[in-house]
């Protein structure tokens, strides 16, 4: 046998031979804990990278609730339901998942070449491999890391059913310390998976390096997820006020779920939400780390003490501790007395307990005009704050300080040069068909086969003005890279309020309210300066984080080449 025959049958007895991660069994009792509506707020389990590398293996899984509803989950081979995962700047994540979910028909082909278990890296079929209804990838959401294939790439990774992968990814050393999540990206499902649970919180330590005002004090991670409303009522209006909303909400799994009733003319009558319950020690100021991981619930966030709203001390937005990023250390925290928070968005904030004589403390969403087609994302509370001695309020403080911050990852952007100005806008055509579409080129609707809409170079700053043209609220996501935040324009002659402590900031996601449609009306649009200037090579994708948009295909991919 000659040594090309020879190299031949090495690499295939290799092929054979390696069998790819060791999948993860199914776990009893998927989905659970959830608990009943008023318990009391804990913080999710947690898992801590050690040495560099945190290694964790999920089964993906599904089952359904006392009422029908879908829930979707990742679980630990220990048993874990979504634990916070925490890792320091320069670790690797490792994250072995299998889909222990059952197979479903319907599906859309990826063309090769494409990422997922050993067979399809191995020997991928000539058209690609096609999506199923229990297909799942992983997005690890405002991260700045590779989007290769075992990084954060959701276009050309799909999980089937009885398959495993592994992610296996490096998070650079001034990736800014703060709060990202996870979550399943498969277009045309990432709806369905989200409102079924499946997400988690992803936490980059350090910020009390960036803002040591956080430091020694007691943090909360809030995660709110919404699921289909659990009467399966026609909902409000885009501006409803306190109604029927399109979706029900939970926090940490306790849900919040709207209860309606109607008189015998068919017109609502009441409605009622149970809030959870969070417990506070008196006197303390505590950090709440709050992830709205909805699928499509925006919420405008106050805390109210009798009814008076509290000043909040935001700390990062985004993941990226505020102020943090040009000019002296540390950053200045932002006062409030509300944040919009978008789907998909991030705040971390110091709030401090109320009063003993305070009534009734809440932190509370409020009613969100999202326009004449919008949803109806309604004024209701999402925990009261109750008064409670430390044996009850045993959770993690933020540790002390270790040293200044002086990773600056964005330092600099507004001093850069522009490369460009791009124009995007958000359109529909109701009531399937949504598009992102920078101005010049045809709307398509997303498919993981489209070639890039957008092709830049690393290094590159550009500034895009993002405009929405649709009648009701759309919200800008960009992966593996931030933007800057230059201004919110014309939000207020279409009736909607500027978001409060962004301008300025940099985030992942930000909203972009409805136009009334009339031509002597300007259109809705914010500005931003859109950063490659890290490591980030390759293709990934923007698009609506309402994800009933995004499912209908408000999405596009971007190519950044190397220099």
């Amino acid at each position: 046998m000659n040594s090309a025959f020879k190299a031949i049958g090495l690499f295939a007895l290799a092929v054979c031979a390696w069998a790819g991660p060791r999948p993860v069994a199914p776990v009893p009792n998927p989905c659970t804990p959830r608990f009943a509506a008023g318990s009391v707020v804990h913080n999710p389990p947690a898992l801590y990278s050690s040495n560099g590398q945190l290694n964790v293996r999920f089964s993906y899984q599904q089952t359904t609730d006392s009422v029908g509803r879908l829930l979707h989950c990742f679980m630990t081979d220990t048993g874990l339901q979504e634990p916070t995962l925490h890792v320091t700047p320069g670790d690797t994540l490792s994250i072995t998942v299998t889909n222990n979910t059952p197979p479903q028909p319907f599906g859309e082909t990826f063309l090769a070449p494409n990422c997922g278990d050993a067979t399809i890296q191995y020997t991928p079929p000539p058209s690609g491999i096609t999506s199923t209804g229990s297909s799942v990838n992983l997005h690890y959401h405002g991260t700045n890391v590779t989007p290769q294939c075992g990084g954060d790439n959701v276009t050309k990774t799909l999980i089937n059913s009885n398959t495993t992968f592994q992610y296996s990814f490096t998070f650079p050393l001034d990736e800014p310390p703060g709060l990202y999540w996870y979550h399943p990206h498969v277009h045309g499902l990432a709806e369905r998976d989200l409102l079924g649970g499946a997400t988690g919180a992803l936490v980059v330590d350090g910020i009390e390096n960036a803002q040591p005002a956080v430091a020694g004090v007691r943090e909360k991670f809030i995660v709110i997820r919404d699921q289909p409303q659990v009467q399966g009522l026609p909902e409000g209006p885009g501006n409803c006020g306190v109604n029927v909303p399109f979706q029900d909400i939970g926090v940490n799994y306790v849900p919040i779920d709207s209860h309606a009733t109607f008189n015998s003319k068919g017109n609502l009558t009441g409605i009622t939400f149970t809030p959870g319950v969070l417990l506070m020690q008196q006197g303390e100021t505590q950090f709440w780390r709050v992830v709205n991981s909805s699928a499509d619930t925006i919420l405008d966030l106050q805390v109210l003490y009798d009814g008076v709203p509290q000043t909040m001390q935001v700390v990062a937005i985004d993941s990226v501790p505020v102020n943090s990023q040009d000019g002296t250390q540390p950053g200045q925290l932002i006062p409030v007395t509300r944040f919009r928070l978008p789907v998909a968005s991030r705040v971390e904030f110091l709030v401090p307990a109320p009063a003993p004589n305070v009534k009734v403390a809440q932190l509370v969403t409020n009613n969100i005009n999202t326009g004449p087609e919008g949803d109806c994302d309604p004024t209701r509370p999402i925990f009261n704050i109750q008064l409670a001695n430390s044996a009850d309020t045993i959770d993690d403080r933020v540790g002390p300080v270790t040293g200044a911050n002086t990773q600056q990852r964005f330092g600099g952007l507004s001093n850069t040069a522009i490369s460009t100005t791009r124009v995007f806008q958000f359109s529909e055509i109701q009531p399937t068909q949504f598009f992102i579409t920078e101005v010049g080129q045809t709307p398509v609707v997303f498919d993981n086969n489209n070639p890039p809409a957008v092709v830049t170079t690393q290094g590159s700053v550009e500034k895009w003005i993002i405009q929405n043209i649709a009648q009701e609220n759309h919200e800008f996501h960009m992966h593996q890279i931030h933007f800057q935040v230059l201004s919110q324009d014309n939000f207020e002659a279409n009736g909607s309020p500027q978001a409060p402590a962004i301008d300025g900031q940099f985030l992942d996601m930000i909203e972009v309210p409805f136009w009334v449609g009339k031509k002597n009306v300007p259109i809705p649009q914010v500005q931003v300066l859109m950063d490659f200037r890290g490591m980030d090579i390759g293709t990934f994708v923007y698009h609506c984080h309402i994800l009933s948009h995004e499912d209908l295909g408000m999405m596009a991919i971007i190519q950044v080449n190397p220099k």
